[in-house]
Protein backbone atom coordinates (compact mmCIF):
# COMPACT_ATOMS: atom_id res chain seq x y z
CA UNK A 1 0.00 0.00 0.00
CA UNK A 2 1.40 3.58 -0.72
CA UNK A 3 0.99 6.98 0.95
CA UNK A 4 -1.07 9.47 -1.06
CA UNK A 5 -1.46 12.99 0.34
CA UNK A 6 -4.44 14.92 -1.20
CA UNK A 7 -5.97 18.35 -1.23
CA UNK A 8 -9.44 18.54 -2.17
CA UNK A 9 -13.24 19.96 -1.26
CA UNK A 10 -14.86 18.65 1.81
CA UNK A 11 -19.37 18.26 1.24
CA UNK A 12 -19.40 21.60 2.81
CA UNK A 13 -17.28 23.15 0.44
CA UNK A 14 -14.11 23.50 2.82
CA UNK A 15 -10.54 22.80 1.15
CA UNK A 16 -9.43 19.86 3.21
CA UNK A 17 -6.16 18.07 2.79
CA UNK A 18 -4.92 14.91 4.74
CA UNK A 19 -3.31 11.56 3.55
CA UNK A 20 -4.78 7.97 2.62
CA UNK A 21 -3.39 4.81 1.84
CA UNK A 22 -4.26 2.96 -1.58
CA UNK A 23 -2.52 1.01 -4.02
CA UNK A 24 -2.91 3.59 -6.72
CA UNK A 25 -3.58 6.99 -7.26
CA UNK A 26 -7.48 5.66 -9.09
CA UNK A 27 -8.27 3.63 -6.14
CA UNK A 28 -7.03 7.00 -3.55
CA UNK A 29 -9.29 9.03 -5.75
CA UNK A 30 -12.26 6.77 -5.64
CA UNK A 31 -11.95 6.16 -1.34
CA UNK A 32 -12.15 10.12 -1.33
CA UNK A 33 -15.18 9.84 -3.03
CA UNK A 34 -16.65 7.34 -0.94
CA UNK A 35 -15.94 9.60 1.99
CA UNK A 36 -17.25 12.76 0.68
CA UNK A 37 -14.48 14.71 -0.65
CA UNK A 38 -13.51 15.71 -4.14
CA UNK A 39 -10.11 15.16 -4.39
CA UNK A 40 -8.07 17.96 -6.60
CA UNK A 41 -4.64 17.16 -6.21
CA UNK A 42 -3.20 13.04 -5.35
CA UNK A 43 0.73 12.97 -5.04
CA UNK A 44 2.75 10.08 -3.45
CA UNK A 45 4.10 10.73 -0.15
CA UNK A 46 5.87 7.14 0.01
CA UNK A 47 9.33 6.15 -1.86
CA UNK A 48 7.25 3.69 -3.84
CA UNK A 49 6.23 5.07 -7.45
CA UNK A 50 2.74 6.47 -7.55
CA UNK A 51 1.77 3.89 -10.66
CA UNK A 52 3.20 0.97 -8.83
CA UNK A 53 0.11 -1.32 -7.51
CA UNK A 54 1.28 -2.75 -3.74
CA UNK A 55 -1.32 -5.27 -2.82
CA UNK A 56 -2.14 -6.06 0.91
CA UNK A 57 -1.50 -9.28 1.61
CA UNK A 58 1.17 -10.23 -1.48
CA UNK A 59 -0.13 -13.64 -2.97
CA UNK A 60 -3.31 -13.37 -5.34
CA UNK A 61 -6.48 -14.96 -3.53
CA UNK A 62 -7.09 -18.77 -5.22
CA UNK A 63 -10.52 -19.29 -6.63
CA UNK A 64 -11.33 -21.77 -3.84
CA UNK A 65 -10.77 -18.75 -1.12
CA UNK A 66 -12.54 -16.78 -2.81
CA UNK A 67 -15.72 -18.73 -3.08
CA UNK A 68 -15.29 -20.05 0.44
CA UNK A 69 -15.25 -16.34 1.38
CA UNK A 70 -18.56 -15.51 -0.41
CA UNK A 71 -20.50 -18.67 0.33
CA UNK A 72 -19.69 -17.86 4.34
CA UNK A 73 -20.38 -14.27 3.91
CA UNK A 74 -23.70 -14.62 2.51
CA UNK A 75 -24.95 -17.25 5.02
CA UNK A 76 -23.64 -14.29 7.78
CA UNK A 77 -25.82 -11.71 6.04
CA UNK A 78 -28.73 -13.93 5.49
CA UNK A 79 -29.07 -14.58 9.20
CA UNK A 80 -28.35 -10.41 9.35
CA UNK A 81 -25.44 -10.27 11.32
CA UNK A 82 -23.49 -6.71 11.15
CA UNK A 83 -20.41 -6.64 8.70
CA UNK A 84 -17.99 -6.49 11.45
CA UNK A 85 -18.78 -8.80 13.47
CA UNK A 86 -19.20 -11.16 10.18
CA UNK A 87 -15.74 -10.37 9.24
CA UNK A 88 -14.22 -10.79 12.69
CA UNK A 89 -15.91 -14.25 12.84
CA UNK A 90 -14.48 -15.23 9.10
CA UNK A 91 -11.00 -14.22 10.50
CA UNK A 92 -11.14 -16.52 13.46
CA UNK A 93 -12.43 -18.89 10.77
CA UNK A 94 -10.18 -18.10 8.00
CA UNK A 95 -8.16 -21.62 6.87
CA UNK A 96 -5.51 -20.07 5.37
CA UNK A 97 -3.04 -16.84 6.30
CA UNK A 98 -3.78 -15.06 2.97
CA UNK A 99 -7.46 -15.04 2.92
CA UNK A 100 -7.21 -14.20 7.08
CA UNK A 101 -4.72 -11.11 5.88
CA UNK A 102 -7.38 -10.26 3.14
CA UNK A 103 -10.41 -10.54 6.08
CA UNK A 104 -8.24 -8.54 8.17
CA UNK A 105 -7.67 -5.50 5.55
CA UNK A 106 -11.41 -4.93 4.37
CA UNK A 107 -12.10 -5.77 8.33
CA UNK A 108 -9.73 -2.41 9.15
CA UNK A 109 -11.99 -0.50 6.48
CA UNK A 110 -15.08 -1.10 7.76
CA UNK A 111 -14.13 -0.12 10.97
CA UNK A 112 -12.81 3.16 9.44
CA UNK A 113 -16.15 4.24 8.05
CA UNK A 114 -15.66 2.70 4.33
CA UNK A 115 -18.28 0.48 2.49
CA UNK A 116 -17.42 -3.08 1.72
CA UNK A 117 -17.24 -1.87 -2.09
CA UNK A 118 -14.12 0.34 -1.40
CA UNK A 119 -12.33 -1.81 1.14
CA UNK A 120 -12.54 -4.88 -1.50
CA UNK A 121 -11.26 -2.21 -4.34
CA UNK A 122 -7.16 -3.27 -3.64
CA UNK A 123 -8.58 -6.43 -4.38
CA UNK A 124 -9.70 -6.48 -7.86
CA UNK A 125 -7.50 -8.28 -8.96
CA UNK A 126 -8.58 -11.24 -6.78
CA UNK A 127 -12.38 -10.56 -7.61
CA UNK A 128 -13.09 -9.35 -10.71
CA UNK A 129 -14.20 -5.91 -11.86
CA UNK A 130 -18.04 -7.82 -12.34
CA UNK A 131 -17.95 -9.17 -8.54
CA UNK A 132 -17.02 -5.43 -6.83
CA UNK A 133 -19.91 -4.19 -8.95
CA UNK A 134 -22.26 -6.27 -7.47
CA UNK A 135 -21.03 -5.48 -4.36
CA UNK A 136 -21.38 -1.86 -4.94
CA UNK A 137 -24.86 -2.13 -6.33
CA UNK A 138 -25.99 -4.60 -3.15
CA UNK A 139 -25.02 -2.09 -0.91
CA UNK A 140 -26.36 0.80 -3.07
CA UNK A 141 -29.79 -1.29 -2.92
CA UNK A 142 -29.68 -2.74 0.58
CA UNK A 143 -29.92 -5.91 -1.12
CA UNK A 144 -25.69 -7.33 0.12
CA UNK A 145 -26.58 -10.64 1.16
CA UNK A 146 -29.10 -11.38 -1.94
CA UNK A 147 -26.06 -10.06 -3.94
CA UNK A 148 -23.72 -12.46 -2.12
CA UNK A 149 -25.70 -15.73 -2.70
CA UNK A 150 -25.92 -15.02 -6.41
CA UNK A 151 -22.06 -14.72 -6.34
CA UNK A 152 -21.35 -17.48 -4.43
CA UNK A 153 -24.22 -19.62 -6.88
CA UNK A 154 -22.16 -17.97 -9.69
CA UNK A 155 -18.76 -18.92 -8.74
CA UNK A 156 -20.37 -22.15 -7.81
CA UNK A 157 -21.30 -22.64 -11.59
CA UNK A 158 -17.83 -21.63 -12.94
CA UNK A 159 -16.06 -23.55 -11.00
CA UNK A 160 -18.64 -26.15 -11.74
CA UNK A 161 -18.15 -25.60 -15.96
CA UNK A 162 -14.23 -25.17 -15.49
CA UNK A 163 -14.04 -28.36 -13.79
CA UNK A 164 -16.05 -29.75 -16.42
CA UNK A 165 -14.57 -28.77 -18.95
CA UNK A 166 -10.69 -29.79 -17.22
CA UNK A 167 -11.46 -33.38 -16.37
CA UNK A 168 -13.46 -33.90 -19.70
CA UNK A 169 -9.84 -33.10 -21.41
CA UNK A 170 -7.56 -35.07 -19.20
CA UNK A 171 -8.53 -38.61 -20.22
CA UNK A 172 -7.93 -37.68 -23.76
CA UNK A 173 -4.84 -35.79 -23.57
CA UNK A 174 -3.13 -38.46 -21.45
CA UNK A 175 -4.24 -41.23 -24.05
CA UNK A 176 -2.67 -38.89 -26.83
CA UNK A 177 0.62 -38.62 -24.85
CA UNK A 178 1.15 -42.46 -24.56
CA UNK A 179 0.07 -42.71 -28.12
CA UNK A 180 3.06 -40.35 -29.16
CA UNK A 181 5.16 -42.23 -26.33
CA UNK A 182 4.57 -45.46 -27.13
CA UNK A 183 5.53 -45.13 -30.90
CA UNK A 184 8.65 -43.33 -30.41
CA UNK A 185 9.78 -46.25 -27.78
CA UNK A 186 8.89 -48.79 -30.57
CA UNK A 187 10.58 -46.90 -33.01
CA UNK A 188 14.06 -45.99 -30.93
CA UNK A 189 14.46 -49.19 -28.48
CA UNK A 190 12.56 -51.89 -30.63
CA UNK A 191 13.26 -51.57 -34.13
CA UNK A 192 16.53 -51.11 -34.02
CA UNK A 193 16.83 -54.46 -32.42
CA UNK A 194 15.95 -56.08 -35.77
CA UNK A 195 19.04 -53.47 -37.25
CA UNK A 196 21.67 -55.93 -37.94
CA UNK A 197 19.89 -59.02 -39.36
CA UNK A 198 18.01 -56.63 -41.67
CA UNK A 199 20.90 -55.07 -42.57
CA UNK A 200 22.19 -57.99 -44.74
CA UNK A 201 19.11 -58.28 -46.89
CA UNK A 202 20.27 -54.43 -48.46
CA UNK A 203 17.84 -53.88 -51.21
CA UNK A 204 15.23 -57.10 -50.49
CA UNK A 205 13.89 -55.94 -47.78
CA UNK A 206 9.83 -54.58 -48.51
CA UNK A 207 9.15 -51.11 -49.18
CA UNK A 208 7.09 -50.89 -45.70
CA UNK A 209 10.06 -52.38 -43.73
CA UNK A 210 12.66 -49.69 -45.40
CA UNK A 211 10.48 -46.95 -44.20
CA UNK A 212 10.36 -48.27 -40.30
CA UNK A 213 14.09 -48.70 -40.36
CA UNK A 214 14.66 -45.19 -42.01
CA UNK A 215 12.00 -43.73 -39.14
CA UNK A 216 14.15 -45.72 -36.72
CA UNK A 217 17.45 -43.98 -37.94
CA UNK A 218 16.11 -40.52 -37.66
CA UNK A 219 14.50 -40.60 -34.27
CA UNK A 220 17.76 -42.45 -32.72
CA UNK A 221 20.34 -40.33 -34.61
CA UNK A 222 18.21 -36.51 -34.28
CA UNK A 223 16.26 -37.07 -31.39
CA UNK A 224 18.02 -34.16 -30.35
CA UNK A 225 17.36 -31.96 -33.33
CA UNK A 226 13.92 -33.15 -32.84
CA UNK A 227 13.63 -31.99 -29.50
CA UNK A 228 15.38 -28.53 -30.25
CA UNK A 229 12.82 -28.25 -33.24
CA UNK A 230 9.81 -28.95 -30.65
CA UNK A 231 10.83 -26.23 -28.26
CA UNK A 232 11.61 -23.66 -30.74
CA UNK A 233 8.26 -24.25 -32.81
CA UNK A 234 6.59 -23.84 -29.27
CA UNK A 235 8.69 -21.30 -27.90
CA UNK A 236 8.21 -19.27 -31.45
CA UNK A 237 4.30 -20.13 -30.78
CA UNK A 238 4.09 -19.22 -27.46
CA UNK A 239 5.67 -15.28 -28.83
CA UNK A 240 3.54 -15.43 -31.41
CA UNK A 241 -0.22 -16.01 -29.35
CA UNK A 242 1.82 -13.11 -26.82
CA UNK A 243 1.55 -10.54 -30.06
CA UNK A 244 -2.25 -9.27 -30.33
CA UNK A 245 -2.50 -9.80 -33.77
CA UNK A 246 -1.06 -13.45 -33.19
CA UNK A 247 -3.36 -14.38 -30.16
CA UNK A 248 -6.53 -12.96 -32.53
CA UNK A 249 -5.48 -15.59 -35.46
CA UNK A 250 -4.86 -18.71 -32.92
CA UNK A 251 -8.14 -18.15 -31.50
CA UNK A 252 -9.54 -17.47 -34.36
CA UNK A 253 -8.37 -20.99 -35.48
CA UNK A 254 -9.58 -22.42 -32.56
CA UNK A 255 -13.24 -21.18 -33.52
CA UNK A 256 -12.79 -23.29 -36.95
CA UNK A 257 -12.00 -26.65 -35.38
CA UNK A 258 -14.35 -28.69 -36.36
CA UNK A 259 -16.95 -29.22 -33.47
CA UNK A 260 -14.25 -28.11 -30.75
CA UNK A 261 -14.76 -24.51 -31.63
CA UNK A 262 -18.39 -24.68 -31.22
CA UNK A 263 -17.41 -26.00 -27.60
CA UNK A 264 -15.58 -23.09 -27.38
CA UNK A 265 -17.87 -20.58 -28.22
CA UNK A 266 -20.94 -22.21 -26.50
CA UNK A 267 -18.91 -22.00 -23.76
CA UNK A 268 -17.72 -18.63 -23.69
CA UNK A 269 -21.34 -17.62 -24.71
CA UNK A 270 -22.59 -18.74 -21.71
CA UNK A 271 -20.20 -16.89 -19.39
CA UNK A 272 -20.81 -13.82 -21.52
CA UNK A 273 -24.76 -14.19 -21.15
CA UNK A 274 -24.47 -15.10 -17.02
CA UNK A 275 -22.36 -12.01 -16.34
CA UNK A 276 -24.55 -9.35 -18.96
CA UNK A 277 -27.78 -10.43 -17.17
CA UNK A 278 -26.33 -10.85 -13.50
CA UNK A 279 -25.47 -7.33 -13.96
CA UNK A 280 -28.82 -5.65 -15.64
CA UNK A 281 -30.64 -7.98 -12.74
CA UNK A 282 -28.72 -5.73 -10.25
CA UNK A 283 -29.29 -2.13 -12.04
CA UNK A 284 -26.15 -2.01 -13.66
CA UNK A 285 -26.41 0.35 -16.65
CA UNK A 286 -26.49 -1.55 -19.75
CA UNK A 287 -23.31 0.20 -21.04
CA UNK A 288 -21.01 -0.76 -18.22
CA UNK A 289 -22.57 -4.11 -18.06
CA UNK A 290 -21.71 -4.58 -21.70
CA UNK A 291 -17.95 -3.06 -20.51
CA UNK A 292 -17.41 -5.50 -17.70
CA UNK A 293 -19.05 -8.69 -19.53
CA UNK A 294 -16.34 -7.98 -22.35
CA UNK A 295 -13.75 -9.38 -19.73
CA UNK A 296 -15.34 -12.69 -19.25
CA UNK A 297 -14.33 -13.45 -23.45
CA UNK A 298 -10.80 -15.19 -23.05
CA UNK A 299 -10.99 -15.84 -26.71
CA UNK A 300 -9.80 -12.62 -28.12
CA UNK A 301 -11.39 -12.89 -31.14
CA UNK A 302 -15.00 -13.13 -29.72
CA UNK A 303 -13.94 -10.29 -28.04
CA UNK A 304 -12.93 -8.12 -30.92
CA UNK A 305 -15.96 -9.11 -32.51
CA UNK A 306 -18.54 -8.04 -29.05
CA UNK A 307 -16.70 -4.51 -28.59
CA UNK A 308 -18.36 -2.49 -31.01
CA UNK A 309 -21.40 -4.03 -28.59
CA UNK A 310 -20.74 -0.65 -26.35
CA UNK A 311 -20.76 1.71 -29.62
CA UNK A 312 -24.23 0.20 -30.71
CA UNK A 313 -25.64 0.88 -27.47
CA UNK A 314 -23.96 4.21 -26.80
CA UNK A 315 -25.61 5.47 -30.39
CA UNK A 316 -29.39 4.68 -28.77
CA UNK A 317 -29.25 1.73 -31.56
CA UNK A 318 -31.11 -1.85 -30.38
CA UNK A 319 -28.86 -4.08 -28.94
CA UNK A 320 -30.16 -6.78 -31.27
CA UNK A 321 -28.90 -5.26 -33.62
CA UNK A 322 -25.09 -5.76 -32.59
CA UNK A 323 -25.60 -9.76 -31.92
CA UNK A 324 -27.08 -10.28 -35.52
CA UNK A 325 -23.47 -11.39 -36.46
CA UNK A 326 -22.16 -14.51 -38.06
CA UNK A 327 -21.50 -16.44 -34.31
CA UNK A 328 -25.32 -16.29 -33.94
CA UNK A 329 -26.26 -17.69 -37.42
CA UNK A 330 -29.97 -19.92 -37.47
CA UNK A 331 -30.01 -19.61 -33.33
CA UNK A 332 -32.63 -17.12 -32.92
CA UNK A 333 -30.11 -15.19 -30.49
CA UNK A 334 -31.37 -11.50 -31.96
CA UNK A 335 -34.62 -12.19 -32.24
CA UNK A 336 -34.87 -13.04 -28.39
CA UNK A 337 -33.28 -10.51 -27.55
CA UNK A 338 -35.53 -8.36 -29.37
CA UNK A 339 -38.29 -9.46 -27.91
CA UNK A 340 -36.98 -8.75 -24.46
CA UNK A 341 -36.04 -5.42 -25.14
CA UNK A 342 -39.80 -4.92 -26.41
CA UNK A 343 -40.98 -7.01 -23.12
CA UNK A 344 -38.53 -5.44 -20.58
CA UNK A 345 -37.60 -9.05 -19.82
CA UNK A 346 -34.01 -8.25 -20.89
CA UNK A 347 -32.10 -9.63 -17.97
CA UNK A 348 -33.92 -12.84 -17.48
CA UNK A 349 -33.74 -13.79 -21.34
CA UNK A 350 -29.95 -13.61 -20.89
CA UNK A 351 -29.90 -15.66 -18.10
CA UNK A 352 -32.08 -17.87 -20.09
CA UNK A 353 -29.38 -17.95 -23.25
CA UNK A 354 -26.82 -18.52 -20.78
CA UNK A 355 -27.99 -21.84 -19.50
CA UNK A 356 -28.61 -22.63 -23.43
CA UNK A 357 -25.31 -21.90 -24.48
CA UNK A 358 -23.93 -24.17 -21.36
CA UNK A 359 -26.14 -27.23 -22.01
CA UNK A 360 -25.18 -27.01 -25.94
CA UNK A 361 -21.67 -27.04 -25.24
CA UNK A 362 -21.54 -29.60 -22.73
CA UNK A 363 -23.89 -31.98 -25.00
CA UNK A 364 -21.30 -30.99 -27.70
CA UNK A 365 -18.24 -31.86 -25.58
CA UNK A 366 -19.78 -35.13 -24.56
CA UNK A 367 -19.64 -35.34 -28.42
CA UNK A 368 -16.11 -34.54 -28.53
CA UNK A 369 -15.18 -37.12 -26.41
CA UNK A 370 -17.41 -40.07 -27.60
CA UNK A 371 -15.52 -38.91 -31.45
CA UNK A 372 -12.26 -38.37 -30.02
CA UNK A 373 -11.03 -41.40 -28.09
CA UNK A 374 -12.04 -43.81 -30.17
CA UNK A 375 -10.02 -42.28 -33.37
CA UNK A 376 -6.79 -42.10 -30.84
CA UNK A 377 -6.76 -45.41 -30.09
CA UNK A 378 -7.42 -46.53 -33.76
CA UNK A 379 -4.71 -44.50 -34.96
CA UNK A 380 -2.36 -45.92 -32.34
CA UNK A 381 -2.92 -49.32 -33.02
CA UNK A 382 -2.62 -48.54 -36.74
CA UNK A 383 0.55 -47.01 -36.37
CA UNK A 384 1.58 -50.38 -34.12
CA UNK A 385 -0.08 -52.89 -36.26
CA UNK A 386 2.26 -50.81 -39.33
CA UNK A 387 5.34 -51.20 -37.20
CA UNK A 388 5.06 -54.61 -36.60
CA UNK A 389 3.38 -56.05 -39.78
CA UNK A 390 6.73 -53.92 -41.39
CA UNK A 391 9.21 -56.13 -39.27
CA UNK A 392 7.30 -59.12 -39.33
CA UNK A 393 7.43 -58.40 -43.44
CA UNK A 394 11.49 -58.38 -43.03
CA UNK A 395 11.76 -61.62 -40.52
CA UNK A 396 9.16 -63.41 -43.63
CA UNK A 397 11.86 -61.68 -46.28
CA UNK A 398 14.38 -63.42 -44.89
CA UNK A 399 13.15 -66.26 -44.28
CA UNK A 400 12.26 -66.36 -48.44
CA UNK A 401 15.63 -65.78 -49.20
CA UNK A 402 17.53 -68.39 -47.16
Amino acid sequence: MIDFHYTGLASDGKSCQGTVRAPTPETARLRLIGQGVTPIRIETTSDAPAGEVSRSGGAKLKRSEVLLFTREMAHLKQANMPLDRALALLKETAATERLKHFISALEEGIRGGKSLYVSMLPFERDFGKQYLVLIRAGESSGSLNVVLKELALQLETDDKLRNYVISSMTYPIILLVVSVLSVTLLLAFVVPQFREIFDSMGDALPYSTKLVIGLSDFVRFHWMAILAAVGAALFLLSRWSATESGRIRLDSMLMEIPLMGKVIKNLQFAVYFRTFGNLLQRGVPMVDALRISLDTLTNTALRKDFEPLVGIVKTGKRLSVGFDSRHFDKTGTPQLIRVAEETGQMDTTLLSLADRYEDQGRRTMDRVLATMEPIIIILLGALVAFIIVAILGGVLSINDTI
